[in-house]
């Protein structure tokens, strides 16, 4: 392999790279963020249960007014039957309709409805909360990936300069054997380095790909979509006052700004609610209710106006048959319209409910006692949540610190590392030490470099998670 050819084409693919991610489209934290929330399958269902939870209660409100129902009935009746608008027997086949207007009032039913509007009420907050923690969990996650793929950026960075080192280190080592300085055997150690770090390159360009395939499937992106990270300047405090934050300030922080913890308060609440809504049902209720209805018939008849007849009644006078005739005034009937037989027959109606619950199989004794077990069971939950974000946050209190430790000795490491290469380097100018020796300087400081750059960010994590804890923004900035 050329070498010297290698040497010059890694600034010139470094060049190519730079100049292909101004055409690209650049994306900052925020911007992932935004669109990982838009776009998030997991946000949209929750969204739609905070919508459910709103209905919920619109629900719960509007149980407090009247209820009102409209009835109607259209038939044929066929041989003997009552004539529904003169409610006496016919033979004849009639058409009948009628129409009914209902409506009740819920005057008292043991407090149920005013619990289930608090109720309802409790649990949209608390659903709003749930969003709220789903989002902040979001925008963690999107951080976590975000500094992954600048973590691997800057390992390939680091990888390109490594080679770029070992190829200028063989070329000094080629010369050094032109000269006749050194055997030719001792080219063999930096050849094997400078294709094990070939090697690096392109597994650190491997991880950069797997990475940012990472980032883009959680922001719900075609992995072909050509993308750009916007590189903050992160650095990292000498002494960062998150770490001196005692354990007990910083749950109590967490107590006020997790948003799962009020969910939490509020469910205990809302299931408080549900016992008293269940223990209603044994109380007496009482509606008021009202009723306006009206009939047809097809065989009803009304009066069009009279006429007098002669009546005649055969009778007997002193023996002889005789025929009297009786004027008679007797009415005209015709068939009565439909709106004028809706009008005749309307009628109206008041009255109240009572209902008094004696006995049903322990029904509702048996609800009562669920509601009670249920506030039970969300009272343990939120234990359970507590004692999770305490075990929580005490373990970020310690990975932050052990973070900032292994940082502070990374680059230490670094230190003790650079300085090692250049003794080794000023030895092998001098003739006193072997490409071994170098190649073995030259990979100590590699490695020293590679978890200074990891200890980085990870340290960088670690604060976030505290931050997180804390109630404060996530940024990088």
């Amino acid at each position: 392999m050329n070498y010297k050819k290698l040497f010059f084409l890694i600034p010139a693919i470094a060049i190519l790279s730079t100049t292909s991610a101004i055409a690209q489209e650049v994306w900052t934290l925020e911007e992932c963020v935004r669109h990982a929330v838009e776009n998030n399958i997991e946000i949209r269902n929750i969204l739609v249960n905070e919508e459910l939870n709103k209905i919920n209660t619109l629900q719960a409100r509007h149980d407090r007014y009247p209820s009102l129902t409209a009835n109607s009935n259209l038939g044929n009746n066929f041989g003997r039957t009552i004539d529904p608008s003169t409610n006496q027997f016919r033979s004849q086949n009639l058409t009948f309709n009628s129409w009914s207007f209902n409506v009740s009032v819920p005057v008292f039913n043991g407090f149920a409805i005013t619990n289930s509007i608090k109720q309802a009420e409790l649990q949209q907050q608390a659903s709003a909360y749930e969003t709220k923690q789903v989002l902040d969990d979001i925008q963690l996650t999107v951080v976590t990936f975000y500094l992954n793929v600048l973590f691997a950026e800057d390992n390939l960075s680091n990888a390109r300069n490594q080679l770029e080192i070992s190829t200028r280190q063989m070329e000094r080592m080629q010369r050094l054997i032109d000269a006749g300085a050194m055997s030719r055997g001792e080219i063999f150690d930096l050849q094997v380095q400078v294709a094990l770090d070939e090697e690096r390159m392109v597994m650190a360009e491997n991880a950069v790909n797997q990475a940012m395939i990472q980032l883009k499937n959680l922001l719900v992106l075609d992995p072909d979509k050509e993308m750009v990270l916007d590189r903050p300047e992160l650095e990292v405090p000498e002494a960062d006052p998150l770490l001196t934050i005692d354990f007990q300030s910083l749950y109590n922080r967490a107590l006020e700004t997790q948003a799962s913890v009020k969910s939490s308060e509020l469910q205990i609440q809302a299931a408080e609610k549900g016992e008293k809504i269940a223990a209603s049902a044994m109380m007496p209720s009482l509606f008021l209710g009202g009723s306006l209805s009206t009939n047809y018939s097809s065989r009803a008849q009304e009066i069009a106006g009279f006429q007098t007849v002669l009546e005649e009644v055969p009778a007997t006078i002193n023996g002889e048959t005789a025929i009297i005739g009786f004027p008679n005034v007797v009415p005209n009937l015709r068939d009565q319209a439909y709106f004028d037989q809706l009008e005749a027959n309307f009628g109206y109606g008041v009255g109240l409910t009572l209902s008094i619950p004696i006995y049903n199989n322990y029904r509702n004794r048996h609800n009562v006692q669920r509601a009670k077990l249920n506030t039970i069971r969300t009272q343990n939950q939120d234990e359970l949540l507590r004692q999770r974000l305490r075990t929580n946050i005490s373990q970020a209190q310690a990975d932050a610190r052990a973070a900032s430790k292994s940082y502070q000795a990374a680059q230490r490491a670094v230190d003790a590392s650079e300085m090692a290469l250049r003794n080794a380097e000023r030895k092998l100018d001098a003739g006193t030490a072997t490409a071994f020796e170098l190649v073995n300087a030259q990979n100590v400081l590699n490695n020293s470099r590679n978890n200074v750059l990891q200890s980085k960010y990870d340290y960088i994590f670690k604060l976030k998670v505290i931050d997180y804890y804390l109630g404060n923004p996530i940024t990088l900035d």
